[in-house]
């Protein structure tokens, strides 16, 4: 077989079914997540499945990341949101690149004067239901929310974080919402027996220069290193704010025979 034969994309898509963001039956747009203007018009390459079974990396194409998910109605109520996550793209791709300490930080560290968080935050989420279409069924407040882009309760069962993503990193989305990432070990005991530990796979990643987001339960916060930045959610779409950071840099162990799930790997700590 063929390395192509019978590929089944994970981003793969039918252009009509449920829209991610309002639940109806519906002819679907392609979502490009991240937004196509930062960043997202190059080739990209959607990990999945072969005829056997195999996870396996497509053949990468032109145009960047996209898949359907969103009726016109929703795309068009929610487009606008995206030109605050351009805006800030562009702002941290910039001093990353262009800045003396290019390559030894850490951590990025600043203020944003007279932005809008609760549009960066939506323009994220929505990219994030596109990745995760049942996000609608488990948290329609949140997803309510997103849609309808007014100042809205954070969520306490589920976080949105947000990290730096280095230059040069790789681009990877993915989508487990709801899934169990299974841990097997030894316990060490006498009997050395094997032990399983399970816990909820993340539900959404866009890690993709700048950026390194993640939609995850509440229970996994304290292990990543990403910042919380759920309560952005808190502000309208029109509402600016004075912002202060400090986000990690982190990037993801490079898996260039098949793709692994992001649960199943660990953020390593990386310098921009």
């Amino acid at each position: 077989m063929s390395e192509q034969e019978g590929f089944r994309p994970t981003g793969g898509r039918a252009k009509s079914g449920k829209c991610a963001l309002c639940g109806a039956r519906a002819r679907l747009t392609k979502a490009h997540v991240p937004p196509r203007a930062a960043f997202n018009n190059g080739s990209f390459s959607w990990g999945g499945t072969t005829a056997d079974n195999r996870l396996a990396h497509g053949r990468p194409r032109l145009g960047g990341a996209s898949l359907y998910a969103h009726c016109e109605p929703c795309r068009a109520a929610t487009s606008p949101w995206d030109d605050e996550y351009i805006r800030w793209a562009y702002t941290f791709a910039g001093n990353l690149l262009h800045s003396q300490w290019k390559g030894e930080r850490t951590h990025i560290e600043g203020k944003l004067n007279e932005v809008r968080p609760g549009r960066f935050i939506r323009s994220a989420l929505a990219g994030m239901t596109a990745l995760t279409p049942k996000l609608i069924d488990s948290h329609p407040d949140l997803v309510g929310a997103v849609r309808h882009g007014v100042a809205a309760p954070a969520p306490k069962g589920i976080r949105l974080l947000a990290a730096i993503a280095p230059d040069g990193a790789a681009a990877v989305l993915e989508g487990a919402h709801e899934g169990l990432a299974v841990k097997l070990s030894r316990d060490g005991g006498r009997d050395d027996e094997w032990t399983t530990t399970t816990t909820p796979t993340i539900s959404a990643v866009i890690h993709f220069p700048p950026f390194s987001l993640l939609l995850a339960d509440r229970q996994l916060v304290s292990a990543l290193p990403h910042a919380d930045c759920t309560d952005w959610l808190e502000l309208g779409v029109d509402d600016l704010a004075d912002v202060s950071l400090v986000l990690p840099v982190v990037d993801l162990p490079r898996t260039p025979d098949a793709p692994v799930p992001v649960s199943m790997l660990r953020f390593i700590e990386a310098r921009a």
